[in-house]
């Protein structure tokens, strides 16, 4: 399961450098899916798996800051943000069951529906700042300094120092429960030319929206791990 993951969230990098992504329909976002609905975007999912292999984010994917697989010498380490609602989860992991030829039954397919109801994931999709070498040894100040605190069950790096983030939404403001995916290791592209293995992974803040006024905007605010604010707004109607 995790090299599965590991090898889709690549693709997924991929797509979010060269820009082959397609535009979504507009629609408004359905926090509660149906029986209806949660197959709709189960088929949609293995669908695009089994047509090219590829994960198309659309509307779902709210910006990028990177053009290509290449590194710029000012690219930050946020590659680009894209959010999750509860049909674009069910069709993502559609989409990762049958790139594992696992596809989702219909009563998986509900069950994850239920547990996603009412619930908005944003993915922040990041690389380390620094080669792996340099990471490990800034990862080693940090935590000698009381900055950062170590992971359980998972390699330490960047990653560690990214905290919960807001979501400004229907006049409130929610605090984000947070998951990461990685740090993985690949290969990166240097302005120099060079190549330079750099630690990867996703960042998911999770937000409750239950009992939340309806909104068509919502605002995210986080920081990457050197203390970077980024803003990123979401309009709601464009999503399902």
């Amino acid at each position: 399961m995790i090299g599965a993951r590991k090898q889709v969230l690549k693709l997924t990098l991929g797509l979010l450098a060269v820009g082959t992504l397609v535009g979504g329909s507009v629609s408004a976002l359905t926090p509660s899916l149906s029986a209806r609905q949660a197959a709709q975007a189960a088929v949609e999912g293995d669908t695009m798996f089994r047509e090219n292999g590829a994960y198309k984010w659309g509307s779902y994917l709210l910006k990028t800051y990177t053009e290509d697989i290449k590194l710029r010498v000012d690219s930050p380490e946020v590659d680009g943000v894209a959010i999750g609602t509860p049909y674009e989860r069910v069709r993502y992991e559609s989409f990762l069951a049958s790139f594992q030829d696992m596809a989702l039954t219909p009563a998986q397919t509900n069950a994850l529906a239920a547990t996603l109801k009412n619930k908005v994931t944003f993915l922040v999709y990041t690389h380390s700042p620094r080669g792996v070498d340099e990471e490990e040894e800034q990862w080693k100040q940090a935590y000698n300094s009381g900055a950062v605190k170590p992971a359980a069950a998972r390699e330490h790096s960047y990653l560690d120092a990214y905290v919960p983030a807001t979501l400004s939404i229907g006049g409130r403001v929610l605090r984000s429960q947070l998951q990461i995916d990685g740090p993985y290791r690949d290969q990166f592209t240097l302005p120099t030319g060079g190549a330079q293995f750099r630690f990867l992974g996703v960042v998911r803040y999770t937000f409750d929206l239950t009992g939340v006024p309806a909104a068509n905007v919502a605002t995210l605010t986080f920081k990457d791990s050197g203390g970077k604010v980024f803003t990123q707004k979401a309009n709601l109607t464009q999503l399902r």
